[in-house]
């Protein structure tokens, strides 16, 4: 039996849905040493994140599609799906690929046209758009035992279905530009059967790009069909928008470290305050704010490391998926175990 279209507008269910969905898409992030390929990696990941699923509050989605995994493994997304609704699933990274980028911002945050647009004055991070490319080429296992591309295999289901696409951290970044190529002319040729679900994501482009973005996902009676749910203190969200906002975070407990406000400062200098615009918007709930709750009680410490410390973890924790699953009053799974600093941060 088919399962309904979308619901008009942001859902909380459908939230829920999808941010799980885009949990589980770090199952198996890490290589086995008997992962001696990023095919048998895929498989394997494809088995486990079935079997989270079937333990889970949407049993009725299993993966129809993938996982597609890059070569050098940094890269991975999935389809899932349930009767008619499938998702296209991006995963993400843990929080310190936000620093990551701090540190080398010059080679990732460059901006350069998002070609789907066919606007040379649309435009995306160079880290993004790198990510996109490798995405599009990353080829999965469909129903039938054949290998194909993420959009070929789209063109192969049912017309009439509706897909979601979403992912967290990272992977909600790359969801948005993964979204705006399929709803293109170099896509699926129109954004009606898609619905973004974003969690935790860094902004893609400029102020060219959130406008593309949200004028593509809004629907012929003005809703908005994209979606960007963020932590009010989650620092990666303020990825390059609102950049300065993190040194602001987090009172009451510790004050942002003094090296990292430095760095900060130092990206400032070479961001203009317009170079990123964040997709979504508050005033017609395409942009959700979750508020968020400190994780440790009052602390203040004086040194610098220890300071380090404390701020990396209550950032880590804003960040986490259990806390995003926690925060939309989903049901907690158990891969939203905190992921150990110096986890994969690939793109």
């Amino acid at each position: 039996m088919n399962t309904p279209s979308f619901a008009t507008g942001y859902s909380l269910a459908e939230a829920q849905l999808t941010m799980t969905l885009s949990t589980l898409a770090y199952i198996d992030e890490t290589p086995l040493p008997s992962d001696t390929t990023p095919a048998i990696q895929a498989a394997r990941m494809r088995a486990d994140i079935n079997a989270a699923l079937a333990q889970s509050t949407y049993s009725g989605w299993q993966v129809a599609w993938g996982p597609g995994l890059s070569s050098d493994r940094s890269n991975m997304l999935y389809m899932a799906q349930n009767g008619s609704q499938y998702a296209v699933v991006i995963r993400g990274t843990d929080w310190s690929f936000f620093m990551n980028w701090v540190e080398d911002f010059a080679s990732v945050l460059g901006l350069t046209a998002f070609g789907p647009a066919n606007d040379a004055s649309v435009q995306i991070a160079d880290g993004t758009s790198a990510g996109l490319d490798t995405l599009q080429t990353l080829f999965g296992t469909a129903p039938d035992g054949t290998q194909t591309n993420l959009l070929s295999f789209l063109f192969q289901i049912d017309t009439n279905a509706s897909v979601f696409v979403t992912g967290h951290s990272l992977g909600g970044c790359l969801a948005s530009v993964v979204a705006a190529w399929l709803g293109s002319g170099q896509g699926l040729g129109n954004a009606n059967s898609l619905k973004v679900y974003t969690f935790a994501a860094p902004s893609a482009g400029n102020a060219a790009f959130a406008s593309y973005y949200n004028q593509l996902f809004t629907d012929s009676a003005g809703n908005s069909t994209a979606f960007r749910v963020y932590n009010s203190l989650d620092v990666v969200p303020n990825g390059w928008a609102s950049l300065e906002t993190v040194t602001t975070y987090y009172p009451g407990f510790v004050n942002c470290p003094t090296d990292i406000v430095s760095a900060i400062n130092t990206v400032q200098s070479y961001i203009s305050n317009d170079a990123y615009t964040q997709v979504g918007e508050a005033s017609n709930q395409s942009a959700v704010e979750l508020p968020g709750h400190l994780l440790f009680g009052s602390v203040q410490p004086s040194l610098d490391p220890i300071s380090d410390v404390l701020f990396g973890l209550e950032a880590g924790w804003q960040h986490e998926t259990a806390n995003y699953l926690n925060l939309l009053n989903a049901k907690p799974i158990l891969t939203t175990l905190p992921k150990r600093t110096g986890a994969s941060s690939g793109g």
